[in-house]
């Protein structure tokens, strides 16, 4: 039996902006020490409206799932930056 070749990968999808108001930082340095702020709310309010949707159905909700991931990782990305310039 020959060996044949894997398909290639899906190619990675490409995603908008995160939504991550500008003046983020400057809230997240005056918030209170016990409070919660999401960067990317909207990206998780999608993620679990299109959970709702689909009846819980993770694999329908992959993009979302996805866009939340990323927009998590350049947060955390900048955060580190930010901390390491000593601005946070």
């Amino acid at each position: 039996m020959p060996l044949t070749k894997p398909p290639p990968p899906p190619p990675k999808p490409t995603f908008d902006e995160p939504s991550t108001p500008k003046d983020f930082n400057e809230k997240f340095k005056a918030k209170q020490t016990t409070k919660y702020m999401n960067p990317c709310a909207l990206e998780e309010k999608e993620s679990m409206k299109c959970l709702d949707e689909n009846n819980y159905d993770k694999r329908q909700c992959d993009y979302y799932f996805m866009q939340y991931k990323e927009c998590k990782k350049k947060w955390m990305e900048d955060r580190r930056k930010l901390r390491r310039a000593g601005q946070l």
